[in-house]
């Protein structure tokens, strides 16, 4: 069976899947820019840091753990690494709720209009979640370094628990 050919030699398969990839090609284009939605916003580093300040004297400060770059060395080490990420993920959820009451108790008792700044204290809250979630990331990162080290390296300890914690229903 032939294929039938078009009138000037080219074949109608061709001609369409050439037009379908110049329409797919052009469809970018066409597309309309993304608009935020709603009024969703995002915190600054500066907004960020005024709204921890706004919130110090009732909630305090959080000493962030930096595993970046980390190699753990012994077991030990690694589980000393591994208590202190988890003291940090839960002060920052203490954190969190006191910044919620903070913004909460201020507009109840107080209104908008004396002068608290509920957006910066909500991105100190913000803030302290992208902490959380960059230090359970950096520690499991140098946790699997070292599990991988204490296969390959007999005078290492092995490590063969979770490097990342576990997430609960409605967590996370």
């Amino acid at each position: 069976m032939m294929a039938r050919m078009s009138p000037k030699g080219v074949h109608p398969m061709r001609t369409a899947c050439v037009a379908a990839i110049v329409w797919l090609a052009a469809l970018p284009a066409l597309a309309q820019a993304v608009e935020p939605a709603g009024d969703y916003r995002t915190c600054s580093a500066e907004m960020s840091e005024q709204g921890r300040g706004v919130v110090a004297e009732a909630c305090g400060t959080l000493a962030v753990p930096d595993f970046t770059g980390v190699e753990f060395q012994s077991l030990e080490e690694l589980q000393a690494g591994e208590a202190m990420r988890d003291s940090f993920v839960m002060d920052v959820g203490i954190y969190g709720r006191c910044v919620s009451e903070v913004i909460t108790s201020r507009l109840q008792h107080e209104g908008p209009e004396d002068g608290f700044d509920a957006d910066k204290a909500a991105c100190a809250h913000s803030w302290a979640e992208e902490e959380a979630t960059e230090v359970v990331r950096s520690f499991g990162r140098a946790c699997v370094a070292y599990a991988d080290r204490s296969i390959i390296d007999m005078r290492i300890r092995p490590y063969d628990g979770p490097c990342y914690p576990a997430v609960k229903d409605g967590e996370g």
